[in-house]
Order: structure tokens, then sequence, then C-alpha cells
């Protein structure tokens, strides 16, 4: 669709500028987008590979707590349940990868390791150990997937901004430019006819 524009030679050279800044600008969101597409193609197997990996060692883990639980009386599980042997803190960290806002959570147990209880069982301690384990894979796949969500939102976002130029900005400043152009000539043409039209009348 034309622009509303006065068919002048400076409104020509201002379309003519601002339709290589729009090429420009439209070579630069294919390349993004190409990369966006890139990278979130490697998140989605790492998100498949994860996930996968993670279901498997949670199925072991819940599979080794009932088969724990078969063995002791339920007051003696209740109370394993209910003690708090370290005190859990989730950090959030802010990070921008490609212009793309990302949260990454980041796991900490206070103390680290907690001192020898001799009620517990070796194999309580080994259970801990593994469900503090699992979990940080969890928060890693969190972090996978928020970034992976990221990614999406942004690629969606880089292409309606190509389409735009693509299919609307440029050929309507491209089809502006041709009727300016066009108009520029035809007045042109009839000065010069207006010209010849004097001078013959002169002679």
């Amino acid at each position: 669709m034309k622009l509303k524009v006065n068919p002048t030679r400076m409104e020509l050279l201002k379309l003519r500028k601002r339709i290589r800044l729009a090429r420009r600008g439209h070579k630069l969101l294919k390349d993004k987008e190409e990369q966006l597409l890139m990278e979130f193609r490697k998140l989605v197997d790492d998100v498949k590979k994860n996930r996968k990996l993670i279901e498997k060692e949670l199925e072991g883990f819940y599979l080794e707590v009932l088969r724990f639980k078969g063995i002791l009386d339920e007051k003696t599980w209740k109370g394993l349940i209910e003690t708090e042997f370290f005190k859990t803190t989730f950090l959030v960290e802010r990070k921008t990868i490609f212009n793309i806002p990302v949260s990454e959570t980041h796991l900490q147990t206070t103390p680290e390791k907690f001192p020898p209880d001799h009620t517990l069982t070796p194999y309580h301690y080994y259970l801990i150990q593994k469900g503090k384990k699992i979990l940080k894979h969890l928060i890693k796949l969190s972090f996978l997937e928020n970034k992976l969500t990221g990614f999406a939102s942004e690629i969606e976002r880089t292409r309606r901004r190509v389409n735009a130029l693509e299919y609307i900005l440029i050929p309507n400043l491209d089809e502006t430019i041709k009727f300016i152009t066009f108009k520029l000539n035809e007045t042109e043409r009839s000065s010069l006819v207006t010209l010849k039209h004097i001078q013959l009348t002169r002679q």
C-alpha cells in the first residue's frame, strides 16, 4: 500500500534512505532468527535428554524410598520425614542470553554435609544425598525449560518483525518510491513539453 507523502525529490531521497535501512534491518533480523532457531533446536535436544534422565532417576529414587519405608514402622518413618537435617535456600540469578532475560536457580544447603546421626542408617544418608542430587538436576532442567520458553518467545517476536518488514514496510516503501519517481518523471516531461511549446511560440 502506497504511503501518504508528497511526491517531491526530498521525500524520494528520504524514502530511499529509509528503504535501505529497512532492508539492512530485515537482513540482520533474519540472521538473528536463524541463529535463535539453531540455539532453540539444541535446547530442545538438551531438554529432552535431561528430562529422560531425570525421569529415570526419579523412578529409581521413588522405588528406593518405598523400599526403605517398607522396613520401618509408621512412627519411625514419620519422625524421619519431619526431621530437618539441613536448611535449603534457593538463589535466583538473572541472566541475559541473546538479549533474552532468563532466570537460573541455584540450590544451597546449610550445612552442606550434616553431622553423623547414629539413629540413622547409612542407607538413609544415601537416600538424602541422592535426593539432593536429583533436586539439583530438576533445578537445572527448570533452567533449561525456562531458557527454551524465552527463546521461543524471542523467535516469535523476531519473526513478526521480519514479516512486518518483508511483507508490509518494504513493499509499501518500494511502491511509494515508484509512485514518486513516476510523478516526478511525469512532471519533468510536462515541463519539457511546456518549454518546447514556449520556444515554438516565440519563434
